[in-house]
C-alpha cells in the first residue's frame, strides 16, 4: 500500500515497466522511464537546495515533462504548487511570492517570462540541459509522511487574492485507493487527463492512472477548441474512461457528432465541478446506455471528491440536477441547517499562509459529542429518503427579490430545462428602481427571443423567480471551463 503518492509510480514500475505511462502530443514515457526521470530531476532539485516541505510552481504547458516534474517534486520532499500557463501575469505575480517557491519550473524562453527575481528563479527545461543524467539515478530516502503537505492548489478568494488549499498524501492516497477499488479502474484503461493541472479534477485522473497502471492521455487546450477534434482524439486513441467538467460533455453534444457509433471503447463518463444541465445529461445516456456515467461532488479542500453518485437510468425531471450521492470511503458528509459539511480523512490542512480564512471554513465538528476537524462547504444541499443528497446551489447565492427568498441555481436548472438553450447563468444585481435586487439572465440559444424565455419560464417556476432581463451572448468560461458568473457581472455593468 502507497504510503506517499510517489509510491504509486514505484509500484506500478514493478509490475509494468515497459508499459506507457503518458501519452502527449505524439510522444510518450513508460512506467519505467518515468520513474527514472523523475528520479534524476528530484536529485537535481535538492542539489539546487530544495528541502522537505519547501513549494515549488510550475508553470508549464501540459508535457512529458510537466508529469515528470510533479512526481519529482514529491520525491524531494517538496509540496508541487501548479500555475496554468494562462494566468495573467498579476495573478501570477501574487501566486508565486505567497507560496514562499524559491523556484518556478518552466520551459518558456527568459523574455517571455515574470521577472521574479527578488524572490526566486526559474529552473528551465531549455537552458537546464544536465538535469537528466545517470549520475542523478540515485534512490532517494523519503523524509514525508502521509501528515504532510503534496500540493496547494490555489483557488479565486472572495477579496480578489487568490487562496492556496493544502491537500496532503494522505488525503490524495485516501481518495486515489477508493476510486481504483471503487470503478475497478486497471492496467488495461486508457484515461483522459483533460481539466488543467491547476484543477484539482487534473488529480483524480493522474493518481487513479499511475496507482492502476493504466496509460494516462492529457489532453491539450487546443484539442478542445474543435468538438470534431476532441471526439476524435478519444476514438483513436481508444479512451476507456473520460473525466471532465460537464461544460465539456455539453459542447460536445452541441455539436451535432455524437451519435450512437462513436466513442465505441469509452466505458466510464465521469463528471465533476459543476452540475450536469439535466437535459444534456439524459440525452447523453440515452444515446449510450452502455456507458456508466458517474456524478461526484467535492470541493477542492476535500480532495477532489466527498460524495459521488452512479446514474442508473436518463432522469426523467429535467427540472433539476442528479444527486451529488452518498460520501465516499472514509469520508462522511452531513448537513447543518441545509448547508453540507465534510469529514474524515479528505478535509485537506487549510489554505497556505492564511491562518484566518482557515479557522472560518476548517472548523470543530458542530455536532454535540463529536471531535475532529470538518470543512463547512457553503453549499446548500437536502437529503433524500434514499440517503444521497441533493445540490441546491451556493449559501451566498441565495438572494431575496421582493421579499421572496431565491436559489439561482433553480432558475439555472429552469432554464437549461427550456430545449432551446444551450447554456444560461443567472445572477442577481442591483436594481435602482426598487432598491432591491432584480435577476438577469444571461442565456446562449437558438434564436429565440426573451418574450418566449419568460413565458416558457412560467411553466416551470413562480413567477417572483422569472427573471427581470434576458440576455442573448455566449457565456464567458474561467480557465477550469466553469461559467464566469463574476465575468458576467462586469459585462452587465459596463453594457448598462
Amino acid at each position: 500500500m502507497a504510503k506517499l503518492v510517489q509510491d504509486y509510480v514505484a509500484q506500478s514500475v514493478k509490475k509494468f515497466p515497459s508499459k506507457p505511462a503518458l501519452v502527449i502530443n505524439g510522444q510518450s514515457i513508460t512506467y519505467a522511464g518515468l520513474d527514472k526521470k523523475s528520479t534524476q530531476l528530484a536529485n537535481f532539485l535538492k542539489e539546487k537546495g530544495v528541502r522537505q516541505g519547501d513549494r515549488v510552481c510550475l508553470y508549464l504547458p501540459k508535457s512529458i515533462n510537466s508529469f515528470i516534474s510533479i512526481i519529482a517534486i514529491l520525491k524531494a520532499d517538496a509540496i508541487y504548487v501548479p500555475i496554468n500557463i494562462s494566468t495573467p501575469e498579476a495573478r501570477f505575480m501574487q501566486i508565486v511570492p505567497d507560496s514562499g517557491s524559491r523556484f518556478v519550473i518552466v520551459n518558456e524562453r527568459k523574455s517571455l517570462l515574470p521577472d521574479i527575481s527578488a524572490v526566486g528563479e526559474y529552473i528551465n527545461f531549455n537552458t537546464e540541459k544536465d538535469i537528466f543524467i545517470e549520475e542523478r539515478n540515485n534512490p532517494i530516502n523519503y523524509a514525508n509522511d502521509e501528515s504532510d503537505t503534496a500540493y496547494i492548489l490555489y483557488t479565486s478568494g472572495s477579496t480578489g487574492v487568490p487562496k492556496g488549499v493544502m491537500i496532503t498524501h494522505g488525503n490524495i492516497i485516501n481518495a486515489t485507493d477508493w476510486a481504483v477499488d471503487e470503478f475497478g479502474i486497471n492496467e488495461n484503461d486508457r484515461m483522459s487527463q483533460h481539466p488543467p493541472l491547476n484543477f484539482d479534477l487534473s488529480t483524480f485522473d493522474i493518481y487513479t492512472a499511475f496507482k492502476s497502471g493504466a496509460t494516462l492521455y492529457p489532453v491539450s487546450e487546443e484539442l478542445s477548441l474543435f468538438p470534431g477534434t476532441l471526439l476524435k482524439f478519444i476514438e483513436e486513441n481508444e479512451l476507456t474512461i473520460w473525466n471532465s467538467v460537464p461544460s465539456v460533455l455539453v459542447y460536445l453534444w452541441n455539436s451535432g457528432l455524437v451519435k450512437p457509433d462513436r466513442l465505441k471503447p469509452v466505458r466510464k463518463i465521469f463528471f465533476n465541478g459543476e452540475g450536469f444541465p439535466t437535459k444534456f445529461l439524459a440525452e447523453w445516456m440515452k444515446i449510450f446506455p452502455e456507458k456508466e456515467f458517474v456524478n461526484m461532488y467535492g470541493p477542492t479542500e476535500t480532495t477532489v471528491q466527498c460524495t459521488f453518485y452512479r446514474i442508473s437510468e436518463p432522469p426523467q425531471d429535467l427540472t433539476k440536477l442528479v444527486p451529488i450521492g452518498k460520501a465516499c470511503r472514509n469520508v462522511e458528509v452531513f448537513d447543518i441547517d441545509g448547508e453540507l459539511y465534510v469529514g474524515g480523512q479528505g478535509v485537506g490542512a487549510g489554505y497556505w499562509n492564511n491562518p484566518e480564512k482557515t479557522a472560518a471554513s476548517f472548523v470543530a465538528d458542530p455536532r454535540p459529542g463529536k471531535r475532529g476537524t470538518v470543512y463547512k462547504t457553503g453549499d446548500l444541499v437536502r437529503l433524500r429518503a434514499d440517503g444521497n443528497y441533493e445540490f441546491l446551489g451556493r449559501k451566498d447565492n441565495q438572494v431575496k427579490i421582493r421579499g421572496n427568498r431565491i436559489e439561482l441555481g433553480d432558475v439555472d436548472a429552469a432554464l437549461y430545462s427550456l430545449p432551446y438553450i444551450n447554456e444560461a447563468a443567472v445572477i442577481a444585481v442591483a436594481d435602482s428602481e426598487s432598491g432591491g435586487n432584480k435577476l438577469v439572465a444571461f442565456v446562449d440559444l437558438k434564436k429565440f427571443d426573451e418574450i418566449d424565455i419568460k413565458k416558457d419560464l412560467e411553466r416551470l417556476i413562480p413567477p417572483y423567480m422569472i427573471p427581470d432581463e434576458v440576455r442573448v451572448l455566449q457565456l464567458p468560461k474561467t480557465s477550469t471551463g466553469k461559467i464566469d458568473r463574476p465575468k458576467l457581472k462586469e459585462m452587465y455593468g459596463n453594457k448598462k
